[in-house]
């Protein structure tokens, strides 16, 4: 008897879905920050009045959370880079606008650096509102208005005349009151620009650093004066920097608004939601730290208190593409590293050519004498003679293998720690180890004493550090961070850092443990061969604490960099950086434990995700659009 029933047929489909970051602790107190934070009402009280605070709350009524309009105002850009800022606002505003946020990117024009007066030759930068008057209190400027037609998301350049000429970067005057006329002209032309691009209702400023934090009192103004319908501030501190503002500038940009010496004192209580930063550490050091108590923010401990900053970590700000081979990859997660640390030795090679083609630069201070290996196995396994390139061009003879160490960053002494690596490399005997370090903002004459401190180190250790004190090209950064053995990031203090550029490219890193960096690197603790565990580098602290520690900070900043070594604080600096450095080179001469924590470091970076810091942001918008401000 044959059954003729029909069977039905079952289609199964394979889903690929995102890999969620875990939810932690951190994360849950950005969660009750959030919900906790109110208003400040004495603030407003202080600075505005009875009359003109009823004239506002009387505008902020009509606010519609709804519609908003996040308007993100940042003093670097696409054109005028200098640090994190600028890779946070090449990615930040991105990843809003596809969450579903209407955001505008508003940013100063520097018509002296060279990058932006190509953009502006070239039509990159269009010119959208020609040259017209505006005026705020009892400042009165010529404002223009250029648009960056090829940003993915609506990038304005404002130009403000006799404004926004430093040269180099957006920082770089010998007169720092430059760069505070450059915030406060920039902050009164935003309200006048955004009209004029029929922008003027239901704007959320997002405010970056204290150059552009300005705007929580000039759009305030700009509401009562009818510039502006409605408009509403937040705060993201990528640094603890803060300026002083004297009364004639409190009196021509603020008319009597103006209730504090420090910008920051002054536009702290007048914001609209919760103070952010840009990592959960951070923002417990500046209230906690005693180098941020000591040094940087202690005259802001009344206003932190009122409004406690809250940390919202950045992602990754590289590409995510692996340079190493599925292949190498594959047989590295299943404990077998010889691929991947021969793809390693090839990128090393590549890296010490580029440092032979830059040694011909004007201005390079050092050299490497360094092994070149061709086909060969790690650590010289199957090695005789070995060709190697000096400083010179000239070809030596060398065998065995060592740690290249390298670090960038802009030479910025008070905070970058730079120092403190040049110190422990000396503790090494000649040849043990190598440093590449290039500080990208070196500026000559500026930099004349820093650079010589340095110079005098690597004329001590010929062969074993080599110095670019130039902005190199990103290709050459790229080459520099892959062929490395660690990336160092020794800073003072670190908002967030970026540790994830060395993961991306297999590098593990070795930092001070402070601010983000102890969000991104997973520490090494100790143990034998095959021990790493998660670790994707290591992390090092001097154990000094307390009165001891505040009142070394204040020593160590106020001498020269030569004299620091005087300071006990910054002497067991020296040591734990020489320590963990000292680790690091014997993990590099263990296969199996560095191919681990090569490994990690690119496994990690599933953890650092923009989508993340944009959930917490629209958390920060939400509060306040939603609760940002009090009736009477």
């Amino acid at each position: 008897m044959t059954n003729n029933t029909r069977r039905p047929i079952i289609y199964i489909y394979t889903v690929k879905t995102k890999r969620l970051p875990q939810y932690t602790a951190r994360d849950a107190r950005f969660t009750a920050k959030v919900d906790a934070w109110q208003p400040m009402p004495r603030g407003f009280s202080a600075a505005f009045g009875p009359e003109d605070l009823s004239a506002l709350n009387a505008r902020e009524r009509g606010f519609d959370p709804a519609s908003r309009k996040i308007a993100f105002l940042t003093f670097e850009n696409a054109f005028a880079p200098l640090g994190g800022l600028a890779a946070v606002v090449r990615l930040l505003p991105v990843y809003l606008g596809k969450a579903g946020e209407n955001v505008t990117v508003l940013t100063p024009l520097y018509a002296n650096i060279p990058r932006v007066k190509e953009a502006v030759a070239s039509g990159t930068l269009e010119l959208v509102l020609p040259e017209q008057k505006f005026r705020v209190s009892s400042y009165q400027g010529t404002v223009s208005c250029y648009r960056h037609g090829a940003a993915p998301v609506p990038t304005y350049f404002i130009a403000v005349e006799g404004r926004f000429t430093a040269e180099l970067n957006p920082y770089s005057y010998v007169d720092s009151s430059e760069i505070l006329d450059d915030s406060l002209v920039f902050c009164a032309a935003v309200p006048y620009v955004l009209r004029s691009l029929g922008i003027n209702r239901d704007i959320l400023f997002h405010a970056h650093d204290w150059e552009t934090a300005p705007i929580a009192l000039t759009s305030k103004i700009a509401v009562l004066e009818g510039v502006l319908e409605n408009a509403r501030t937040i705060l993201t501190l990528h640094n603890s920097f803060d300026s002083g503002i004297d009364a004639d500038r409190k009196r021509m940009f603020f008319g009597d608004k103006a209730q504090g010496d420090t910008v920051l004192k002054c536009v702290i209580p007048l914001l609209n939601g919760p103070l952010t930063t840009v990592s959960a550490p951070f923002a417990s050091e500046l209230r906690v730290d005693p180098l941020q108590r000591t040094v940087f923010t202690n005259h802001l401990q009344e206003e932190f208190a009122a409004n406690p900053p809250i940390g919202v970590e950045n992602g990754m700000f590289g590409k995510p593409h692996l340079r190493y081979t599925y292949t190498a990859l594959s047989h590295a997660r299943q404990g077998v590293y010889d691929k991947l640390l021969a793809e390693k030795r090839r990128f090393r090679e590549a890296m010490l050519r580029t440092v032979g083609v830059m040694s011909h630069r004007d201005g390079v201070i050092g050299g490497l004498t360094e092994a070149i290996i061709d086909n060969v196995g790690i650590n010289g396994t199957d090695a005789s003679v070995n060709t190697v390139i000096n400083k010179n061009g000239n070809v030596n003879v060398d065998v065995g293998d060592r740690p290249v160490f390298f670090m960038s960053g802009r030479l910025d002494l008070m905070q970058k720690g730079f120092d403190v690596i040049f110190n422990a490399v000396r503790c090494f005997p000649a040849g043990k180890v190598g440093l590449i370090f290039c500080p990208s903002s070196a500026e000559g004459a500026r930099h004349s004493g820093e650079l010589a401190f340095f110079r005098e180190i690597a004329q001590e250790r010929p062969g074993d550090i080599v110095i670019w004190p130039f902005r190199v090209t990103e290709g050459d950064y790229v080459s520099a961070v892959l062929g490395s053995s660690f990336l160092l990031m020794p800073s003072f203090y670190e908002p967030f850092g970026a540790a994830t550029e060395g993961f991306i490219y297999g590098t593990p890193v070795v930092a001070r443990a402070t601010g983000g960096l102890t969000v991104q690197v997973r520490p090494f603790s100790g143990g034998g061969a095959g021990s790493v565990g998660a670790a994707t580098g290591l992390l090092y602290r001097e154990t000094a604490d307390g009165d001891e520690a505040c009142a070394g900070w204040s020593d160590i900043l106020s001498l020269p960099v030569d004299q620091r070594i005087r300071v006990p604080l910054y002497q067991s600096m020296v040591k734990e950086a020489f320590d963990a450095l000292s680790a690091a080179a014997d993990i590099f001469a263990d296969n199996v434990r560095y191919g681990r924590m090569m490994v990690n470091c690119m496994d990690s970076l599933r953890d650092f995700s923009w989508d993340t810091a944009v959930s917490k942001y629209r958390r920060v918008y939400d509060a306040a659009t939603y609760r940002g401000f009090f009736d009477e």
